[in-house]
């Protein structure tokens, strides 16, 4: 699946579903006739393949012909918190964190950290759109969350209560991954600080939650680099221990 559009869950109703405005307008400008098959997710986990139906210019109808629940979702659940760098380099973060499969994206205010909430709040919605294109790019049936930004502590806090593993990226003391994934399972949090890194008072909330320190190597990234590349490295390091472990049961 490639170049997805989006339907509201509210507007899938048995067989069929509708898209709506700018949606409905985007299959007309890709020049789509009635009787195309095209792709459509509706951003909570299900993908469909439907044949377009009657077109209006701010209205589409399609026959369901195949759903495809979770489809291009991760086996791992990744909660991604990251410091808010400035300009728009978050936007980076959103959009390829999005493809690379995580499941949702915790903006952290951080002592180091660069924004502070005041020039934050306007940009979150811009941030949640920039997820949905994303899914709809890489044809994944989630729109990752995009939650408001928080202070560390906060985010910290709330990771630890839904996940089993929280880890923190570090590349000078930290142990393999593999070795700071185990002892847990369920959802995986991820913590990624600002290029000053996180303050020691940072580090010790985090730890006193149980985040394990990993290394992946001698290379200094950039913060929102950091954040895809690790992520990426850490859905596909957790997956391969889940299969592992499942084999071996």
């Amino acid at each position: 699946m490639s170049g997805a559009f989006f339907v509201e869950p509210a507007d899938v109703d048995g067989d069929r579903l509708v898209l709506v405005d700018d949606e409905a307008h985007h299959v007309r400008v890709r020049r789509h006739r009635e009787g195309d098959l095209i792709d459509v997710i509706d951003g909570v986990g299900c993908a469909y393949r439907v044949r377009v139906g009657s077109m209006a210019p701010k209205r589409v109808e399609a026959e369901i012909v195949e759903s495809r629940p979770e489809w291009g979702e991760s086996p791992v659940c990744l909660h991604l918190a990251v410091a808010v760098p400035k300009g728009s380099r978050f936007d980076l973060v959103v959009e390829k964190g999005t493809e690379v499969g995580v499941a949702s994206i915790v903006p952290m205010l951080t002592e180091r950290g660069l924004v502070r909430p005041d020039r934050e709040g306007q940009r979150v919605e811009r941030w949640r759109r920039l997820a949905r294109s994303a899914a709809k790019q890489c044809g994944r049936s989630r729109v990752p969350r995009i939650g408001e930004p928080v202070e560390l502590p906060t985010a910290t806090d709330e990771l630890a209560r839904r996940c089993g593993r929280l880890l923190v990226a570090d590349a000078q003391a930290g142990e393999a991954l593999t070795d700071a994934l185990q002892g847990g399972d369920g959802p995986v949090a991820l913590f990624i600080g600002p290029e000053g890194g996180f303050e020691p008072t940072e580090w010790t909330a985090l730890k006193e939650r149980g985040a394990r320190p990993f290394t992946w190597g001698e290379r200094t990234l950039r913060a929102e680099t950091a954040a895809v590349v690790l992520s990426a490295l850490v859905l596909d390091t957790a997956t391969r221990q889940s299969v592992t472990h499942e084999e071996g049961a």
